[in-house]
């Protein structure tokens, strides 16, 4: 046993958990060059209803927008999505508007050859709008390249008192249909009539969320759809495709960590499974809760991800009853009396599950990096899964748990 236990303590120290961090580089400098960093330069008064459309398109809470933005000139700030390292999305919000002698110029300075897209953002039944057309048409006069998309906000402001949305959504359709309320449809067509220079999208919509502390209509982010499809005209490359390549080069950035992490759970794995081959039942259990301590620790450290009481929780509650009982089964299988395969039977048990582990570990970390905490509903699906897997791939004899690196 001396000598088992002397294995395992090199096979620890022979760990090193790093991350290939001139690769992660390449890898976001790659993404930087290929994917163009758009900039929405919103044009709005206070309170026409900009932030509800940032929080809408990135699906963030208000609150976390509201300490995203900060400042880059005098008069406007910027929001990066979804965050300054990771930027693939940029908001520009010109408070600056509705101030006497509000002058654009600074702002084109600084953003002229990063913007592609203004949305202009007006309550639709708001026609105190001079400064704002104002400073569109001096920001057209100087980039006239740039598209342009009119977002009419707060459309409930002109329906009847206890009236709903009109569904399905009308304002696709020229001239309005009757659905639309009569006041609300001449207040759109007034605002509209502003804007003759170029041509302009028009895309009217109403978000109300209840933790705004007003009435919630439903839908909720009426009018969404559209602005999508006004935005992915809009831009020479779809927005919707962008936030597609993001995900794939997101993926690629778990891959790295995972491709770091991987032959650690391997080594674990083996000596997890070594240590459920000895015949004497439940001898090996604190060894492989050791091992399984030490890939928790590892792991962690891959995804610079330090276990937290939290998470051990979350994990905890996703292994369930089921993972304790698993550790039993494997145990009795030694009891079988033909020599050599009860224990073989609990190796791969052991070795199954602390690979299976492993895997969901990651799942669950790379989730975490990504700023989205997963339950353990789906820390337990994701063992679930591995582990049927792994249970497959390590019954096969001729199968070398060391010599291949899978994709999780």
């Amino acid at each position: 046993m001396g000598l088992v236990y002397d294995w395992w303590l090199w096979l620890w120290k022979q760990i090193s958990p790093k991350v290939d961090n001139r690769r992660v580089e390449e890898i976001l400098a790659e993404a930087r060059h290929s994917l163009p960093t758009p900039v929405f330069w919103m044009l709005g008064k206070v309170q026409q209803g900009k932030t509800s459309i940032i929080r809408a398109l990135t699906g963030r809470e208000d609150a976390e927008i509201g300490k995203g933005f900060r400042p880059c000139t005098r008069t406007s700030q910027v929001y990066a999505y979804p965050d300054e390292e990771g930027c693939f999305l940029k908001f520009l919000d010109t408070r600056g508007l509705g101030e006497v002698g509000y002058d654009p110029a600074e702002d084109l300075q600084v953003f002229a050859g990063q913007s592609h897209c203004i949305l202009v953002v007006v309550k639709a039944m708001d026609h105190a709008q001079q400064d704002v057309l104002l400073a569109l048409r001096a920001i057209r006069k100087a980039q006239p390249q740039w598209p342009v998309v009119v977002c009419q906000t707060t459309l409930h402001e002109g329906y009847v008192a206890a009236a709903e949305h009109p569904l399905p959504y009308p304002y696709a359709q020229q001239p309005l249909p009757g659905t639309v309320p009569s006041e609300l449809a001449r207040s759109l067509a007034a605002q509209r009539a502003w804007f003759t220079e170029a041509p302009v999208r028009f895309v009217p919509l109403d978000f109300t969320f209840a933790d705004y502390g007003q009435r919630v209509y439903e839908p909720s982010d009426y009018g969404l759809d559209t602005l999508w499809e006004a935005l992915e005209a809009a831009l020479p490359l779809g927005l919707r495709e962008m936030v597609r390549t993001n995900i794939v080069v997101r993926r690629r950035l778990h891959d790295t960590y995972f491709d770091a992490a991987h032959p650690h759970i391997l080594v674990y794995a083996a000596a997890a499974g070594g240590a459920g081959a000895i015949p004497l039942p439940y001898i090996d259990v604190p060894v492989a809760l050791a091992v399984q301590g030490k890939l928790f620790h590892t792991l962690g450290a891959i995804y610079g991800q330090p276990m937290s009481a939290q998470q051990m929780a979350t994990i905890a509650s996703g292994l369930g009853i089921g993972y304790a009982a698993r550790f039993g089964v494997r145990e009795l299988a030694k009891l079988i009396p033909i020599p050599g395969v009860g224990s073989a039977i609990s190796g791969v048990f052991a070795m199954a599950s602390t690979y299976a582990l492993g895997i969901a570990l990651c799942e669950y970390f790379g989730h975490v990096r990504d700023g989205n905490v997963p339950d353990a509903r789906m820390f337990r699906s994701w063992y679930r899964e591995a582990f049927t897997a792994a249970q497959q791939r390590f019954r096969k004899p001729q199968a070398d748990p060391l010599s291949s690196s899978p994709s999780p």
